[in-house]
């Protein structure tokens, strides 16, 4: 009988820089990266000024950890900028900074998220910042992070820190399952499939997919080669055959018993509270972020970690780890500061700023240069070169990302449960689809 256990209440955000292998003071006394030259930004003329900056917590307390080394040499070369970082509560985040902007009191800079830019700039709460930064200040950043950041081709809100998510194994039941689990990767669906069958065998689970999970869902349609949306965003795919692979593979695995039937949810309240199976022990795979490697085995000793492999529907297809996705900087469209900001951004971006940022914080730098400041554990470390080229950025990750997510939901749901097929699933999500596309795009 397969045992529930309540999921970890360790995020990923609240992982206190176990990956970075030292302690916060360590990196305030020998870390902090130079202070750029007084010159360099846009505020050499300015009168004293003050910004307001909210970032959300990935430590005990990112005021001391985090921002203030980081400001203070913000501020040596810039004194005529003051910086007020408030730490943020997650919860709810999204919609305190609409109600904010709406009210005339949004902060001149926020911690953003890559999923909710077109949201963003729906509700004109951020300001676009091609005529603000050069591509001096965006060299150290791949082609990929950049259009992450952006949307039809205007950057919003330059990358600190990255989520690189792939795939994980459970080395313990991978060997029980007569697999050596040095040598066994599973890169296509077939493998997969023969995986779970043995699995089912010791009445454990293969993998956990949720069926409000749209990053989730994208990643099996690229997996099969597939797109969900047009390149102009005036069309969805859904009755395309590899989305239709992709929903087919998800109601084979529900259906054959491979994942928890719990995690069948069609919206936001049916989220919490679902067990953890692969922390329990009892699941073979799981797709998990880079510092789990650390963060996992730290919660449940037990666990013998394995980094896993990119995956593809067959051999013909290129393989995908999944989503290029994290946090950056955006500046308000309210704010009546934007040079003051835009300086502050600037310095923040520079790759020795992000790679000191990614050691206090306990995160994921992006960029080349500032990975060569950033000290993280050697699995984590193995896992991003292992699972970051192959994630994937464009119109799928920046195209009504939230409403994809309520349309879906429901429906993958009842193709999962038999209560309607997957083509039936797949046209209603159309027809919502590409009405909200019409609406939103023309």
């Amino acid at each position: 009988m397969k045992q529930s256990m309540k999921q970890s209440v360790l995020s990923r955000r609240q992982f206190l820089q176990l990956s970075a292998g030292v302690t916060a003071t360590s990196f305030l006394a020998a870390c902090v990266a130079p202070a750029a030259p007084a010159d360099s930004g846009d505020a050499g003329s300015m009168e004293s000024v003050t910004i307001d900056v909210w970032a959300y917590p990935r430590t005990e307390n990112d005021g001391d950890i985090v921002y203030a080394p980081l400001n203070e040499g913000f501020h040596a070369a810039h004194p005529d900028i003051m910086v007020e970082v408030e730490v943020q509560p997650w919860g709810g985040r999204r919609e305190k900074l609409y109600a904010a902007a709406a009210a005339g009191e949004a902060p001149d800079i926020w911690d953003a998220t890559t999923d909710t830019v077109p949201a963003y700039i729906t509700k004109d709460v951020i300001l676009g910042l091609d005529d603000h930064l050069t591509a001096d200040d965006l060299a150290d950043y791949t082609d990929a992070e950049v259009e992450a950041a952006s949307l039809d081709g205007v950057l919003y809100m330059p990358l600190i820190e990255a989520e690189v998510n792939g795939i994980a194994y459970n080395g313990g039941l991978l060997s029980e399952l007569g697999y050596d689990p040095a040598t066994a990767s599973f890169g296509t669906w077939d493998e997969l499939y023969a995986l779970g069958e043995r699995a089912a065998e010791q009445n454990w689970y293969l993998e956990s997919l949720s069926t409000f999970s749209w990053g989730g869902f994208l990643v099996t349609v690229h997996e099969a080669g597939g797109q969900v949306y047009t390149d102009d965003r005036t069309d969805s795919n859904f009755l395309e055959q590899p989305v239709i692979d992709a929903l087919t593979r998800w109601v084979k695995e529900f259906q054959e018993g491979w994942v928890p039937l719990e995690y069948a949810i069609g919206s936001v309240d049916e989220q919490g509270g679902l067990p953890d199976y692969w922390l329990s022990l009892e699941q073979v795979t799981a797709r998990r972020e880079d510092a789990a490697c650390i963060q996992d085995v730290e919660a449940n000793p037990d666990l013998e970690y394995v980094i896993g492999h990119p995956r593809s529907m067959d051999s013909s297809i290129t393989a995908v780890s999944g989503i290029v996705s994290g946090q950056g900087w955006a500046i308000t469209s309210q704010s009546d500061a934007v040079d003051a900001a835009v300086t502050w951004v600037k310095y923040m971006i520079m790759p020795e700023q992000v790679g000191t940022r990614a050691n206090l914080a306990g995160t994921t730098p992006v960029g080349n240069k500032s990975r060569e400041i950033w000290s993280p554990a050697p699995c984590t470390a193995e896992y991003v070169d292992r699972f970051g080229p192959l994630l994937f950025a464009g119109v799928d990750t920046n195209t009504l990302w939230q409403e994809s997510k309520v349309v879906a939901g429901p429906q993958f749901q009842a193709a999962v449960l038999g209560q309607a097929t997957v083509e039936e699933a797949l046209e209603t999500i159309k027809t919502e689809i590409d009405a909200l596309l019409l609406e939103q795009y023309g």
